[in-house]
């Protein structure tokens, strides 16, 4: 990159760059969900798998960083990534006096959550566990489903030296601690409840001197059934990345629809006029004509199709097209069962 860029082409670099990154970060997150359906059953493939998926996520999250905006994106996660993640950081690092175990319940659901943040929620209160056994004793992870609620309940239970009653009730005050100046704060146990928060959910905490303590996490879950849409069904996806193209035209395809794809806004035009798709899949930044102009180029005509409008920028969905009736507005990187979803609550 040339040192003489200034501030204006410095920024919209910075802006190509996060689109293009989150454009591979679609392709790989999508490609190893993929992979991790072919190859069900190993279960030292899914781990590796799962490393790869971790590992997109996070990158997403530094990635989105570098446009110095403030950028939470979620996503549709499983818990059983996050908690491998943590297993590869944590348990090389403890003591062999501290036993670490995870447990799961069966056909876990997933849940919509920014990556990093739930990473480093679970990390910092297995940390707190850690720090609160003096000799030997076991943290326990345990994620399961709650059929009730629709939730899905994380338990981290140690058996460490418990909180007393009169401080327990204070735990998620901030600046409260019950660590010496010695010990590794983390988050603090007020932000990583915010965080819960921000998630829609809940966390609790009891806890018996000298036996132990148990937070329990509650976050709301997704569970979604899906069904072969009809062959006679056409959907016309438009993105200038040709991995996209074929991954997301394969999938879609496996579910029955008829798929026309385009790499630029040009050939998206024209395909739309030839072929009256039943639902149109637009990325907003493309060579020729861009995403935001071909939907203004088919309102002319169609008025009520849905569209769903795609980004790879880190910066915020513009919410100020009223005259486009964009139906539904999604960022990179998105999983195939997000989009499904959409679509499937769009065209019947």
């Amino acid at each position: 990159m040339s040192k003489n860029l200034n501030k204006k082409d410095l920024q919209l670099h910075i802006k190509q760059t996060v689109h293009d990154l989150n454009n591979i970060f679609s392709s790989s997150l999508n490609s190893a969900e993929v992979l991790d359906k072919l190859i069900k059953g190993n279960k030292k493939a899914s781990k590796l798998i799962s490393t790869i998926k971790a590992n997109t996520l996070r990158a997403i999250d530094i990635t989105n960083s570098l446009s110095g905006k403030e950028v939470k994106q979620k996503n549709l996660i499983s818990l059983k990534d996050v908690v491998h993640d943590i297993e590869y950081t944590v348990k090389p690092t403890l003591p062999q006096r501290i036993k670490l175990k995870f447990l799961f319940g069966k056909n876990l659901k997933k849940i919509y959550a920014n990556y990093t943040d739930l990473y480093r929620v679970l990390l910092n209160l297995i940390v707190n566990s850690v720090e609160s056994i003096q000799q030997s004793g076991t943290i326990t992870v345990a994620i399961k489903n709650e059929r009730k609620t629709d939730s899905v309940i994380i338990s981290v239970k140690d058996t460490g030296s418990g909180i007393s009653r009169d401080k327990i009730k204070n735990i998620f005050d901030s600046g409260f601690s019950t660590k010496g100046k010695q010990k590794n704060s983390g988050y603090g146990l007020s932000i990583v409840k915010k965080i819960i928060e921000y998630h829609k959910g809940s966390i609790t905490a009891t806890s018996e001197t000298d036996k132990g303590t148990e937070f329990l996490i509650k976050l709301p879950a997704v569970e979604k059934t899906f069904t072969k849409g009809k062959k006679e069904q056409i959907i016309l996806l438009a993105d200038d990345d040709k991995i996209i193209l074929e991954l997301f035209s394969d999938l879609l395809s496996s579910y029955n629809y008829t798929v026309i794809t385009a790499e630029n806004g040009k050939k998206a035009l024209e395909k739309f006029k030839a072929k009256k798709p039943d639902l149109i899949i637009m990325d907003k930044t493309m060579p020729d004509v861009d995403g935001l102009k071909c939907i203004e180029e088919i309102r002319k005509t169609q008025k009520d199709i849905p569209i769903i409008l795609t980004t790879g920028s880190a910066e915020p969905i513009e919410t100020d097209f009223p005259k486009l009736n964009i139906t539904q507005k999604i960022k990179k990187p998105f999983n195939f069962e997000e989009i499904l979803s959409i679509i499937q609550s769009l065209i019947i």
